[in-house]
């Protein structure tokens, strides 16, 4: 997209291409008082409204400001707006920057200057310098990497105010950087226009708005400038940058950049980054007014000592921390790395990103990994040798440029570590794929590592800074690691902004957690009413309190009550209390006074007691506001966490049950109400582990903090069954069941006595008390104590696992004996009789089970008393409806005061079924005294109906034994669970299901069968009755009609209704249609059945199939559950019999007469009691009550001690636990490193075994060519050259590569494998053979197919060996016949296939052997290639060849003269050749062997065709040795004499030392030497003679053993060679 600019000037002005002129003096300061009235001429910039980074540079200003612009008059500095403006786009959506001209003389300061009071700019918290020249820029190949460096950028510049600084041009990392900001503005944007929502506007600081602004200034130089000359004079000119330079193309600035500073007059690269260097040089200072950060006293004296004032309580920043990030680059960003290390600025390199960034890692990692004295000589080669492939341009022919470039390097290397720091951090993404991603810790980790520990003010400066900066970008392990280890030796405390920020900021409960463990702030020094106040009016996300605890629980208007005031926290009847009230029901949870108070230092309580009171205070403001990570961490540091768990649990619960409508918020508050509700009972488990009595014990601690509650009441309160339902809770359950007795297990052998036995006698008969039962008695330090012989205390009276009975050891011999358990029992007896006998009598019927067993007992009296009353005929027996009247009404006066405790006891309990069945019973007593006892003196109901109301109230009497007396076994307890469970989910929803058809099938079915049934009101009752009694009773006699009723309904038409009457209503009932006998007539009709019948089907098979479908699935559901939920309830039913009175109804109404009077006693007691009150009397108490503090004092701080520990096992193992659930996703990081580290692993070792094959192929080259080298020395001298056959022996030409006429490799064959004999165990030659169909047409029939291939094809087919044969045959192919000779018809043609070898051995030809393969080989050894290559015939190929040969001649007009050449007296011999156009070598004329003609023919007709050209030949077929002799002798001149001139001869036959020869084919040939002594007329007939003629010597060059043969027949005609 092409980019206009367009540049706002601070001046008026713009004279020429050189810039613009700064007006002087006051003109500077009108034209910035007026700057805004003189944009009002351009349309308005639309800015974002997340992205108002931008504003006109007079609004910058200030007043103050603009009163000192003196120093901007000489400054050198001219500034404004650019305004990006799109193709396409207008002004009005323009995009916006500010940027500011720097010319060569101006001074830095100045520049700094302007940033502060033009710009507005502060000391950021960190600088980023991106190092990435666009001209060595090379696009990214892997773009998830681009994208995660975007992420992890943007990530840093979210999380704390950070300035990046780049090159500032449209390309290159400065494009990727601003394509991240593009990405980040349109994000925020987004988030801008969608908050519409009323509660997120509540919060006092918009999410958005409370992010960093992006500051990413671009340094750039001052670049050509093109504008229309008609617009001189005007602010707004559009122009166009041009880079500076040779070429002309145009650079755009990025128009993502919030700033540029553009530098004038420059020249060259070096010196823009020299300029740049001098920017963020000064830009490590402070700009205007720098940072100040409240002074912390240390433990260490030695750090504040001398730093700061004592009245200074703040320290100014007096250094910004810069980080370099080298990104590819190139020789330029080389020295800006260098001068940044220079000056002790760290630098982080991105391995991986290519170019420069990949040299200076690899010169790191060389020098960390090799200290040797071979490390520099090595580094710098293998430098320049990568530098040279990644800046092949910028070093040509400069080699000391290039020489002083790899000296950068080195010293980039060389100063990565300075003053105990390192300065140089690489950061590989092949090694860490999330590394560009987590950018952030690397730069952190950069700074970090580079800084040394400071002392004084220094040392405060640095570690709020670094600290603020890990707090800002959420990396609290390099706070730990980085800070908090390089400081271990002092106690450090920040400060409660920090604090603050870790609280409020999502994600930071990490470095909560690390404050509150290195203790670095006493909370009970951090929090008070303010401060509580504040935390709740300043949450990330206010939404959760709003809209649930303030709209929801207290019922409050969030725009009118939010932000809170200070009533929300001051007061014990503040909302902040009222609100965790109806959270947990317990009052007063936090008291604004106390923290407060402990906050000023005038403490109400001990300091262990005001920090958890402050701790306290956060936890609930974490957990109303719905903060999981901050919560867990701070309940973590409780010294009661099992209850504070169960209050989390309780709160969340209760918000997600009652007050939460949305089902994902509601869904993640149960999920982490479980959560907490686990972590209680594995702190339970844990410590019952550890000491099951002190457990039970702790379980009746009570906490002052939460209204004196003990443990398992605010389980129960946070109904946590799976707490209660624990064997701790459930033995303290056993123990409060049996109050202060402990029933006594007596084995008599034969049978038990069950203990519901044993209290029915002790209450009856009272002896058996003495020997059945002892007791519990509490001393005065509330410790229970077992009344028996204090020496008699031993282990083996320890109670039994359920803790009901003392059950005694007793020896096998003596276990069985009665007599023994008779004197025990007396034993027994004798020791109970030191509890008084009115306390036995007490602790017996104030005990839960006593009650329970005297209240079923009469509680069946009383319904057998009620049944008989019940069935009692006619009107019954007034007196027994009397006592029944009696009994019920004191069962509901139990009822109402047992209510009634519970309600101011137990608030948490649930009253509704109590109250529900006390109106319920009062009904009851109110009708039944109306019906039953009233119409004794006043008859005025029928007896039936008392009877009818008498029968209900049994019926709920009995149902009542389900709910108060069966739940407490634990057989009966489940089941009773599981049937509730049924009937209030499944049956109802079964039963509105049901209802649907009950209704629509009864009054159908009515209608169907009845259509005159009368009167209507019976109709309907049928009607229902029928559709019910349907699901139990198949009723269907009345489908059919009678003999009565069919004739009535003869006549249907609608005449008969009309005569009736208009109207139902008016009907005459005198008609026979209305009469009662026949309007119950059935009426038959198909209609009947198919309504009938469709009912009974969806009744009988479907809904009664679905009922007990629901019923297994919740059965199924409610079975793991059910026995939990039992142990959970009976806590509620041992209440509800504590709270009972010790004698059951109707005998209570004796214990209300002694409560009155006890009632009255005290009363009295209490008023003379006040009367005669001292002084005395008041001091004593008041000295015991500070002595018992100090007992709950040193108590609770060892009780708080214990549940520490036990929380620190807890989290070891919750450690353990998440480490075993993320190890998993450990180790597919772990693999997928180890993945992308093999992949490079592969590709370093696929390179390196490239050049390895690359080394040991030219290692195998230049082997063979030392043996070519060595084989050609051996033929330097002619007279020295070795025999034909010896030479022959070891074929050169023959394992020469590549193959003629293709690329094919042939197999490495040195010297001592040449022989078959010699074993080459890795020999695999390469398989070819040239198609038949390549050949001429005319040969092909001549040439031998591929037998390996026929081979392959035959043993891969599956067919028969005959069938083989035959399509064999048919295709003509002829079996091979090897060392025969044999005569074959081609096209009725008699060829003649030689495959004998000429070869001889010992003068014997030799016969050459078969491969497995049934191919011949090679005699003479290996090639390294196998197949038939380009020959014709597999095994020898057989040829003539002739040398040709005459004296060579002075060039004389005379042919006759004998004019020869000779040297050292011998003559000069030349012969024939022929120049093969495929290859362009020469070689000796031959003719070879197809079979149709003889070989001595093939090699006249080829002589003429390649010597002479002669196309058509006619010669004779089957010529002879003796008849090619002829030809050639007809060439002579004629002479003089009785001499021919001509001789001929053979002078070899064998082996050819060919470049087509394979191990399964070679030349075999016969060579003769026509030699011409005298003149010839060959010359004549001869074209191009001065090319065919060769002159024989030491330096022709002829194929194979050619030369040697030539060599030969120079030697046999004695000729100089």
């Amino acid at each position: 997209m092409e980019t206009r600019n367009s540049f706002h000037s601070c001046n008026n002005d713009i004279h020429g291409e050189s810039g613009w002129k700064t007006p002087a003096g006051d003109e500077l300061k009108d034209n910035l008082v007026t700057m805004d009235e003189d944009l009002e001429e351009f349309p308005e910039i639309v800015q974002d409204p997340v992205y108002a980074t931008v504003r006109s540079t007079a609004s910058y200003i200030s007043t103050d400001s603009a009163d000192d612009l003196d120093w901007l008059e000489h400054s050198k500095l001219a500034g404004g707006i650019i305004k990006f403006l799109y193709e396409g786009s207008t002004e009005e959506k323009s995009h916006t920057a500010y940027y500011v001209r720097v010319e060569e003389e101006a001074l830095i300061d100045d520049l700094a200057r302007y940033m502060s009071k033009v710009w507005k700019k502060r000391n950021p918290d960190i600088i980023l310098s991106v190092i990435s020249s666009l001209s060595h820029y090379k696009k990214w190949k892997n773009g998830q990497e681009v994208e995660d460096f975007q992420a992890g950028l943007i990530q840093a510049m979210n999380s704390t105010n950070m300035w990046v600084l780049t090159n500032g041009l449209d390309g290159g990392i400065a494009k990727i950087v601003g394509d991240a900001v593009r990405f980040e503005r349109e994000r925020r944007i987004i988030l801008t226009s969608r908050k519409k929502d009323f509660y997120v506007k509540l919060s006092k600081r918009d999410e958005v708005d409370d992010l960093p602004r992006l500051t990413v200034m671009g340094v750039v130089p001052k670049l050509q400038i093109d504008f229309d000359a008609s617009k001189e004079g005007i602010h707004d000119s559009i122009i166009s940058l041009k880079k500076s330079g040779i070429k002309s193309e145009a650079l755009e600035l990025n128009s993502e950049h919030s700033h540029f500073i553009i530098m004038e007059q420059n020249t060259d690269l070096k010196e823009l980054e020299n300029f740049r260097l001098r920017v963020e040089e000064r830009l490590l200072m402070p700009i205007g007014r720098g940072k100040r950060y409240r002074k912390m006293q240390m433990f260490d004296p030695t750090l504040n000592a001398g730093s700061i004032p004592e009245n200074l309580p703040t320290i100014s920043s007096t250094c910004t921390p810069m980080v370099g990030l080298l990104i590819q680059g190139g020789p330029i960003d080389i020295d800006h790395v260098v001068d940044l290390l220079r000056r002790k600025v760290p630098v982080l390199v991105v391995q991986g990103s290519g170019q420069a960034a990949d040299l200076l890692s690899f010169v790191y990692f060389e020098k960390v990994n090799h200290t040797g004295d071979d490390y520099e000589s090595y580094v710098k080669t293998e430098l320049i040798k990568r530098m040279m492939n990644c800046f092949p341009k910028d070093f040509v022919d400069d080699e000391l440029a290039r020489n002083r470039c790899r000296d950068i390097f080195l010293e980039c290397v060389s100063l990565a570590y300075q003053d105990n720091g390192r300065f140089l951090t690489v950061l590989d993404i092949n090694a860490d794929p999330d590394g560009l991603r987590n950018l952030d810790k690397y730069i952190l980790m950069t700074l970090f590592e580079s800084q040394v520990s400071k002392q004084g003010s220094r040392f405060q400066e640095q570690f709020q800074s670094d600290l603020k900066l890990t707090l800002d970008w959420n990396r609290p392990d390099l706070a730990a690691s980085q800070i908090f280890e390089k400081y271990d030796w002092t106690t450090i405390k920040i400060t409660p902004e920090l604090f603050d920020k870790a609280l409020l900021k999502p994600g930071r409960e990490k470095f909560v957690e690390l404050f509150l463990e290195r203790e670095t702030i006493l909370l009970h020094e951090y929090i008070n009413y303010k401060k509580l106040l504040d935390l709740f009016n300043n949450v990330a996300n206010p939404d959760f309190f709003c809209q649930i605890c303030l709209e929801g629980v207290l019922a409050k208007s969030p725009g009118m009550s939010y932000p809170v005031g200070k009533d929300f926290v001051i007061g014990r009847d503040c909302d902040l209390n009222y609100l965790l009230y109806k959270l947990t029901n317990l009052e007063n949870l936090v008291s604004s006074k106390d923290i407060s108070m402990n906050f000023s230092g005038q403490f109400v309580c001990d300091k262990v007691t005001a920090e958890r009171k402050a701790l306290n205070a956060l936890i609930y403001w974490s957990v109303l506001t719905f903060n999981p990570g901050v919560t867990r961490v701070l309940w973590k540091k409780s010294d009661q966490p099992m209850v504070m768990a169960l209050v989390i649990s309780m709160i969340w619960h209760n918000l997600a049950i009652k007050w939460s409508r949305d089902l994902d918020t509601k869904r993640q508050l149960k999920q982490a109400a479980i959560e907490f509700g686990k972590q209680a009972v594995k702190l339970l488990d844990l410590s019952y582990s550890d000491s099951c009595l002190n457990t039970i014990a702790s379980l009746d601690e009570k906490f002052p903090e939460l209204n004196n509650k003990t443990t398992i009441k605010l389980a129960h309160i946070a109904r946590n069954k799976f707490f209660i339902a624990h064997k701790s809770c459930q033995k303290w359950l056993v123990q409060r069941w049996h109050g202060n007795l402990l029933i006594r297990e007596v084995d008599y052998g034969v049978f038990k006595l069950p203990n519901w036995l044993k209290i029915y006698l002790s209450v009856l008969f009272i002896f058996p008390m003495l020997f059945w039962i002892t007791y519990e008695v509490k001393e005065e330090n509330g410790i229970k104590l077992t009344v028996e012989e204090e020496e008699d205390m031993d282990l083996d009276q320890m109670d039994t696992q359920d803790l009901m009975p003392m059950k005694m050891k007793w020896d096998k011999s003596t276990k069985g004996k009665m007599k023994y358990q008779m004197k025990e029992m007396l034993s027994y007896g004798r020791q109970n009789l030191k509890v008084p006998i009115y306390l036995q009598f007490y602790y017996l019927w104030s005990a839960p089970i006593t009650k329970f067993y005297v209240s079923q007992i009469f509680y069946l009296f009383y319904l057998t008393l009620f049944s008989y009353a019940v069935i009692i005929p006619s009107c019954g027996d007034f007196y027994i409806d009397l006592v029944v009247y009696f009994w019920t009404a004191m069962i509901w006066v139990e009822i109402i005061r047992k209510t009634i405790i519970k309600r101011k006891e137990y608030k948490e309990m649930k009253i509704f079924w109590t109250v529900l069945e006390i109106v319920l019973i009062g009904a009851f007593l109110l009708v039944i005294g109306l019906l039953r006892i009233v119409p004794k003196f006043v008859p005025f109901i029928k007896y039936t109906t008392a009877k009818f109301v008498m029968s209900l109230g049994l019926l709920y009497f009995y149902y009542r034994l389900l709910s108060v007396f069966l739940p407490i076994s634990p057989v009966l307890g489940p089941m009773i669970i599981n049937f509730k469970a049924m009937m209030k989910k499944d049956f109802v929803t079964w039963l509105r299901m049901f209802l649907i058809f009950m209704f629509a099938g009864g009054i159908t079915i009515q209608a169907v069968l009845y259509p005159n049934y009368y009167p209507l009101d019976e109709s309907i009752i049928m009607a229902l009755s029928r559709a019910f009694f349907g699901m139990f009773l198949t009723k269907i006699d009345d489908l059919d009609s009678n003999e009565k009723c069919e004739s009535f309904y003869d006549n249907q038409t609608k005449k008969v209704c009309y005569n009736s009457a208009a109207s139902f209503w008016n009907r005459n009932t005198s008609q026979i249609r209305f009469q009662p006998e026949y309007a119950s007539c059935p009426y038959r009709s198909f209609g009947g059945y198919a309504i009938v019948m469709q009912y009974l089907v969806i009744t009988k098979l479907i809904l009664l199939t679905l009922l007990y479908a629901l019923f297994s699935v919740t059965n199924a559901k409610v079975q793991s559950e059910s026995e939990e939920i039992w142990k959970y309830q009976v806590y509620s039913i041992i209440v509800d019999f504590e709270t009972r009175l010790r004698l059951p109804a109707p005998l209570n109404f004796i214990s209300y007469i002694i409560m009155s009077l006890e009632f009255i006693f005290k009363k009295v007691k209490h008023f003379f009691g006040w009367c005669c009150k001292s002084s005395c009397c008041r001091r004593k108490d008041a000295l015991d009550g500070r002595n018992k503090l100090s007992i709950v004092k040193v108590r609770g701080s060892v009780d708080y001690s214990y549940w520490k520990s036990c929380m620190k096992k807890l989290n070891e193992e919750t450690e353990k636990t998440t480490k075993e659930e993320a190890r998993p996703k450990e180790q597919s990081q772990r693999i997928e490193q180890l993945v992308t580290q093999s992949k490079l692993q592969k590709e370093f070792n696929d390179k390196m075994t490239e050049q390895m094959s690359n080394l040991e192929r030219q290692l195998i080259v230049c082997s063979l060519a030392l043996e070519q080298i060595a084989h050609k020395i051996d033929t330097i001298d002619p007279k020295a050259r070795p025999e034909l056959e010896t030479v022959t022996n070891l074929h050169m030409a023959s394992r020469q590569s590549p193959y003629p006429q293709t690329k094919l490799q042939r197999f490495p064959v040195f010297d001592k494998f040449v022989s078959w004999e010699e074993p080459y165990p890795t020999y695999d030659p390469v398989l070819y053979t040239k198609p038949v169909d390549e050949y001429k047409e005319s040969v092909q029939n001549l040439v031998d197919p591929d037998f390996i291939e026929i081979t392959e094809r035959l043993i891969m087919s599956s067919q028969s060996q005959a069938e083989r044969v035959s399509l064999l045959s048919s295709t003509g192919f002829q079996v091979p016949m090897w060392n025969n000779s044999a005569t074959y018809v081609i096209n009725d043609t008699n060829v003649e296939v030689n495959r004998v070898s000429w070869i001889t051995k010992d003068g014997m030809p030799i016969r050459y052997e078969l491969d497995s393969s049934n191919m011949p080989i090679n005699p003479m050894g290996r090639t390294g290639l196998r197949g038939r290559g380009k020959l014709r015939r597999w095994g020898p190929n057989h040829c003539v060849m002739l040398v040709v040969s005459r004296w060579k001649r002075y060039q004389s007009t005379s042919q006759s003269q004998q004019n020869f050449i000779t040297v050292d007296g011998k003559k000069v011999l030349e012969v024939l050749v022929v120049l093969k156009r495929e290859t362009g070598e020469i070689t000796l004329p031959s003719g070879k062997e197809y079979g149709d003609i003889s070989l001595y023919s093939a090699v006249c007709r080829k002589f003429l065709e390649n010597i002479f050209e002669s196309s058509n030949v006619e010669l004779n077929n089957n010529m002879t040795e003796q008849q090619m002799v002829q030809f050639f002798e007809q060439f002579v001149e004629p002479h003089p004499g009785p001499f021919t001139g001509f001789t001929s001869g053979q002078i070899y036959k064998g082996y050819m030392d060919d470049p087509c020869n394979t191990d399964n084919a070679w030349r075999e040939a016969e060579v003769w030497n026509i030699h011409y002594h005298v003149p010839d007329n060959l010359d004549l007939k001869i074209k191009d003679k001065e090319k065919k003629w060769k002159e024989v010597s030491s330096y022709i060059r002829l194929p194979g053993n050619q030369n040697l043969i030539v060599q030969e027949a120079a030697r046999n005609q004695g000729a100089y060679f």
